[in-house]
């Protein structure tokens, strides 16, 4: 399969035209399935959630002073 079939595959499968893709009949349901499946676990690569982070520290706003 060529890098441009590939994209191409890749675009049918896109989260915001999936179900147009699958209404129109491009793709089934089934095959989303496995398209689904066949992808690697990126759990590893996430980043922390803002909840997860150190909180930060509080800022001032102009005309408010801390304290």
């Amino acid at each position: 399969m060529s890098r441009e079939e590939e994209v191409k595959d890749v675009r049918l499968f896109d989260l915001r035209t999936i179900e147009r893709n699958i209404k129109r009949g491009l793709i089934t349901r089934k095959e989303y399935e496995r398209f689904l499946k066949a992808l690697p676990d990126a759990a590893d690569k996430i980043a922390p959630s803002e909840s997860e982070a150190a909180p930060a520290a509080p800022q001032e706003q102009p005309g408010h002073p801390q304290g």
